[in-house]
């Protein structure tokens, strides 16, 4: 069975395109899935994380996936990022160090993601932190891929990947899985039936949590929202048929027409910033 992989970007059409990929992926056993890249122009290397929570429904069910015709450039960044060390190709030496490399993690690996944040977010021109926020900018990270870990119900894992433009002044990190997405623990929660969108957008109000105890519940991303909203970056979420994007043009909850078996977050920093900072409470009155 071939299946084409189009241009994706990390918007609202390359997540949706991503899904689209998936679509049936659970009616389909023991077949040798081919994903042609032949109409694919560009693939922005953090959107690797999200590709393999989609090709892992594929390994769920045993089939066995190969990549097909893909473009040197597209190749080439996704052997920098060793993406495709999954599929037996070399890791390329990454010159100009850009790449947050693709790494799949255990649910448990809590310890080793930690380590990962240490060696890979320095750098790629995020904009200067205190010692206290980047602390505390990391927490808020991890408290992501803990919830991911805990939310996800999938044995799957958790798989993270970034990517420095720096012509295009910005950052993306990413962090993804394959698990039931954000509308089911939240329908679950208040047993009634509510939409992929709406369910992300009751997830993102403060104090609303699907976790009992003094354990953190939300999606984990308060400071991390504060952070973006000076700096003027982004950040999305995807789950199921939902995506969120909040920016600098506002909040957006739409609906994607293909469902995105998981949950993704992805946090695009802006590199162009030159500002210092700092939490309120390193600040000298």
């Amino acid at each position: 069975m071939r299946k084409p992989v189009p241009t994706i970007r990390t918007n609202r059409e390359g997540f949706n395109s991503l899904a689209g990929i998936a679509k049936n992926a659970d009616q389909i056993n023991f077949e040798k899935i081919e994903l042609d890249f032949s109409s694919c122009a560009f693939f922005e290397a953090n959107m690797a994380a999200p590709f393999y929570a989609v090709l892992s429904h594929f390994y769920e069910n045993l089939n066995d996936v190969t990549l097909l015709n893909i473009p040197s450039g597209i190749e080439m960044i996704l052997c920098k990022n060793q993406f495709l060390k999954q599929f037996d190709r070399p890791v390329k030496f990454d010159t100009y160090q850009t790449t947050i490399p693709f790494k799949k993690f255990k649910k448990s690996a809590g310890e080793q993601f930690s380590e990962y944040l240490n060696l890979n977010m320095d750098e790629h021109g995020i904009p200067k932190m205190s010692p206290g926020l980047t602390k505390k900018f990391r927490q808020s990270l991890f408290e992501i891929f803990q919830n991911a870990a805990y939310h996800s119900e999938s044995d799957a894992g958790i798989f993270t990947c970034g990517q420095f433009y720096p012509n295009m002044h910005k950052l993306d990190f990413t962090i993804a899985d394959a698990g039931i997405g954000i509308r089911d623990n939240v329908r679950r929660f208040l047993k009634f039936n509510i939409s992929s969108r709406h369910a992300i957008k009751w997830a993102l109000e403060e104090g609303h949590s699907t976790r009992s105890g003094n354990q953190p519940g939300g999606i984990g991303l308060k400071l991390i929202k504060d952070f973006i909203e000076i700096n003027k970056g982004k950040i999305q979420i995807i789950s199921r048929f939902g995506f969120y994007e909040f920016s600098t043009m506002g909040e957006v909850f739409e609906k994607m027409e293909n469902d995105f078996h998981g949950t993704c977050i992805n946090i695009e920093i802006n590199t162009n910033d030159t500002s210092i900072y700092y939490l309120r409470s390193e600040v000298v009155r």
